[in-house]
């Protein structure tokens, strides 16, 4: 069987981690990598010498253009390519705030869009996903992204939210773990013991979702009626916690239609 030409462009944060979970793959890939920062090229040469590096473009004549660059860049970095990228190529935009139809201004290739998170890494992503064409072109969905994590089809027009909740998921529970310490720290913990005790509740909490149980009920089976759980909780309650998520949720929100204006309006 043919591999598949998998094109990665940029070594950032979503990059490199596309690349970390398609190299533990079944092998039916061809990776090229294209990164315009030799010394971050140098890096995974050495990792991963088995795929091949690039520093500049040159013709993406088959297989999937994976776009792993930032909002800010990507106008810029369609200029250069555009007229590089054969008929029967897959566009893949995991770019936030970059809209189908604005992709389709540049050129008539089928397009996927998606908005994994950092997960992709260990293949336990979420993968969001919209796309301008039927059934599933090159076995990309199948063969590729079902391989980095778990995949669902949804409506475009929810993007910013799923953008917000999946895309930047992540960061809202490292900067809850991160207070979590902290707390721990001004309570009398050391640093080290705060670390222990937090990072043991993540890995192991894994093991209690599932799709058949609501976060409710998993709360309910941690509290009980007067305990420490629930003086907590009750805590969190009269500060408004769920008025800090909702603004927070809303303001990523916020920014990624903002990106896909400013990206319409250059």
């Amino acid at each position: 069987m043919e591999k598949t030409d998998i094109h990665i462009i940029g070594l950032g944060n979503l990059g490199s981690a596309f690349l970390e979970g398609l190299m533990t793959s079944n092998k039916e890939h061809s990776i090229k990598v294209y990164e315009l920062d030799t010394s971050v090229l140098e890096v995974y040469e050495k990792k991963y010498p088995e795929n091949d590096y690039f520093n500049s473009f040159d013709e993406f004549k088959s297989g999937v253009l994976i776009l792993c660059v930032k909002p800010q860049s990507i106008n810029e970095i369609f200029v250069q390519i555009k007229d590089k990228i054969h008929e029967g190529v897959l566009i893949c935009s995991p770019v936030a705030g970059l809209d189908i139809d604005h992709i389709e201004k540049s050129i008539s290739n089928k397009i996927i869009r998606i908005m994994p998170n950092l997960l992709i890494r260990n293949n336990k992503g979420f993968i969001p996903y919209s796309k301008n064409y039927e059934n599933d072109y090159l076995d990309f969905i199948q063969s590729t992204l079902n391989h980095l994590g778990r995949t669902k089809e949804f409506s475009e027009q929810y993007f910013p939210v799923i953008t917000a909740l999946s895309g930047s998921g992540p960061a809202w529970f490292f900067l809850l773990s991160n207070e979590l310490i902290n707390a721990g720290n001004k309570l009398g913990l050391s640093n080290q013991e705060s670390e222990i005790l937090v990072n043991e509740i993540i890995k192991g909490l894994p093991e209690l979702i599932s799709d058949d149980v609501t976060y409710p009920d998993l709360i309910s089976k941690v509290k009980s009626p007067k305990g420490t759980t629930e003086a907590g909780l009750n805590s969190l309650k009269n500060d408004s916690f769920d008025t800090i998520i909702l603004n927070a949720i809303e303001k990523a929100t916020q920014r990624s239609i903002e990106l896909s204006k400013e990206l319409k309006s250059e």
